[in-house]
């Protein structure tokens, strides 16, 4: 009993840190995870957007003809086919959805690169801002490589890069975890 009250009243900071310490190895993990075999990210992000793709045309269909007085009707209509469409076509051929998802994503994460590197110059003094702008450098040569790669390489690239992303990603949560602890330490 004595120890859900201790958790009622656990600190932000503490649990904050817990949090990026959980975030952090989990991201880690699942980057090595990706690394070992750099296909199946790429297959799996092809294969889930696809099938929402779809599911979201359908249900925009559904809605379509629900309000099929509405003037805007056959702009409903055809966005829900256009969504079924390339739903369709990212699971029929993955290859092709992979390509313009490497595209995609590599704007993506050089819009992320922007904003982790404008984050590493305005986080608190004693913050690890190091880790963050070491993570913004690497997610902009990823976000570079992804945006520039051909189409033959497109699906190893993607992978790879997802499984590096999740790595810098996770050892800045990890590094905020450390940053907190300390904090907490000087505090507490």
């Amino acid at each position: 009993m004595a120890d859900l009250a201790h958790r009622d009243h656990e600190s932000p900071i503490a649990s904050l840190r817990n949090w990026s310490f959980g975030i952090g190895t989990l991201l880690v993990l699942l980057g090595a995870a990706c690394f070992a075999r750099p296909l199946a990210p790429s297959l799996t992000v092809n294969f889930f957007i696809g099938g929402l793709l779809v599911a979201a045309g359908v249900l925009r269909i559904v809605s379509a003809f629900g309000t099929y007085t509405w003037k805007g009707f056959w702009l409903a209509l055809l966005c829900g086919v256009l969504s079924v469409v390339s739903g369709t076509a990212m699971l029929a051929l993955p290859g092709v959805g992979i390509e313009a998802l490497v595209v995609f994503l590599g704007l993506l994460i050089l819009f992320e690169a922007a904003a982790k590197l404008a984050a590493a110059f305005s986080v608190p003094r004693d913050f690890p801002w190091g880790w963050l702008l070491v993570d913004g450098l690497i997610t902009a040569v990823l976000g570079g490589i992804l945006f520039t790669a051909t189409p033959e390489k497109a699906p190893l690239y993607l992978g790879v890069i997802i499984a590096a992303h999740l790595i810098t990603s996770g050892v800045m949560l990890l590094g905020t975890g450390f940053w907190l602890n300390r904090a907490a330490s000087v505090r507490g």
